[in-house]
């Protein structure tokens, strides 16, 4: 094992997660470990050929299990920064989630947001303490000091009115429908009759917010609007608001980027609205059309409740004229609270938190013998790691793109990024550390013929610039 530490970093989403994981990245660089960001559908060709000592899983689920199997059957530690940190409507409910989809057990560290998902994970057994760390989430990190400074700014300005939609199940863009959105439902872990009444309220949920933007922006027709779908929604099917005047529909750039530009959120169970109150944006929820099974407990407890059509349009009148009233208390006490149960501190350094823990991790290991059997990945993993190994990159693609599903071609193209891209968010994070440091992206293409063959030349690695 060589001197230097490699740490794979799996990129699940890049319009969520792309820059927390480049920070993450950086804060990891700046102590001598080789970096590299690879996409999550790239990862089962990308990380058995680099060989890291750590991969950073997006999470644990019934779909990875086999390359974790995998990873752990090459001697490769298993991380996790859950991407879905809040996921669930409680704390409760994603521990057991977690717990169901199986294969913490293979886990070395795993980092949850805060500490309501520790305490929950101890509790029903989800991963042992030794190996679970309250961390927070290093995208949040930019919500403060000194990478508050790192965000870009939207190019249409500031002091809109953001409107974050969050109906993916009923506007997909990736999959064929509804009908496919209750399967996912399903495969998540909870009951098809559940999963049905989700649908038949979310798009219940979807054209009332899609009716009451049209009436926002007639009646506002001095104010400019701004409606940011969810990274997994059809973002055409809001094409009749684009075309008001007074309107525009923008899926690029991360939601906090777009809260930090805006006067005012309004939403419906969008854990944005969290985000928001980290930025002193002021969220508004519209409850007069909401419903149990698609309320997500943290996002409305953190809002301003809006009981109809009339008290929205006052509140955004109030907001405007810059007096809105003040919370009431119990609001501010449980934003408050909420910062320490969920994502442990809102201080810039959740990124050097889960840096901590992941050299903390792979420093443990050094010297150490593997223990216990580990268990064998199924048939069909073996024969996919087979197909993986003889045909190489490229083949495998053509072969998959030829016979393989339209719908998961779509999420593999949503889930790439650029090197551009990359290199953007690192030029913004150097200029607002305080280190001097500068650091660059390249390609890893592999350094041998047969390294070359297998990888997808779609993986980054981090270099400090001379």
């Amino acid at each position: 094992m060589p001197d230097q530490p490699h740490v794979c970093l799996i990129v699940d989403n890049p319009l969520r997660d792309l820059e927390g994981l480049v920070l993450l990245g950086r804060q990891l660089a700046t102590r001598d470990v080789k970096v590299t960001l690879v996409p999550m559908y790239e990862q089962g060709f990308d990380v058995p050929a680099l060989q890291p000592d750590l991969v950073l899983l997006n999470y644990t689920r019934p779909n990875n299990a086999d390359l974790i199997k995998r990873y752990k059957r090459a001697g490769i530690l298993v991380g996790v920064l859950d991407t879905e940190g809040i996921g669930g409507n409680n704390a409760d409910q994603f521990a057991e989630l977690v717990k169901a989809a199986g294969c913490t057990d293979l886990v070395d560290v795993y980092c949850v947001w805060g500490q309501a998902q520790r305490d929950a994970f101890l509790k029903h057994g989800t991963v042992p303490a030794h190996i679970l760390h309250a961390t927070g989430c290093p995208r949040y990190d930019f919500c403060a000091g000194p990478w508050r400074a790192a965000l870009s700014k939207p190019s249409i300005g500031s002091d809109y009115v953001l409107l974050n939609t969050n109906f993916p199940s009923v506007n997909p863009r990736f999959s064929n429908g509804p009908g496919d959105e209750v399967e996912t439902i399903v495969n998540a872990g909870y009951s098809r009759d559940y999963a049905n009444q989700v649908i038949v309220e979310a798009k219940h949920a979807y054209q009332s917010t899609l009716a009451m933007s049209m009436k926002l922006a007639r009646h506002f027709p001095d104010v400019r609007f701004v409606l940011r779908p969810h990274p997994f929604e059809n973002i055409k099917s809001y094409d009749a608001l684009a075309d008001l005047p007074n309107f525009e529909v923008r899926q690029e750039g991360t939601s906090i980027e777009w809260i930090n530009g805006a006067r005012l959120l309004i939403h419906q169970n969008c854990s944005t609205a969290i985000e928001a109150t980290m930025l002193n944006v002021e969220p508004l929820s519209m409850e007069w059309f909401n419903t149990p099974s698609l309320r997500v407990q943290a996002a409305a407890q953190v809002s301003r409740p809006v009981a109809s059509e009339s008290d929205l349009i006052a509140l955004v009148k109030e907001a405007m004229e810059s007096r809105l009233p003040l919370v009431a208390a119990e609001t501010a006490q449980f934003r408050r609270q909420i910062i320490r149960d969920l994502f442990t501190a809102i201080d810039g350094a959740s990124s050097i938190r889960v840096a901590d823990v992941i050299l903390e991790t792979i420093a443990a290991a050094r010297g150490k013998a593997r223990s216990g059997t580990l268990p064998p990945p199924s048939s069909r993993g073996r024969a996919v790691a087979m197909a993986r190994t003889v045909l190489g990159y490229k083949a495998s693609s053509a072969l998959r793109r030829r016979f393989g599903s339209a719908e998961i071609e779509r999420r593999r193209l949503g889930k790439t990024f650029a090197l551009d891209m990359v290199g953007a968010v690192l030029g913004r994070i150097d200029a607002a550390s305080v280190d001097g440091r500068r650091f660059s992206v390249r390609r890893v293409v592999g350094d041998t013929r047969r390294m070359a063959r297998v990888v997808s030349g779609a993986s980054l690695q981090l270099t400090e610039a001379s």
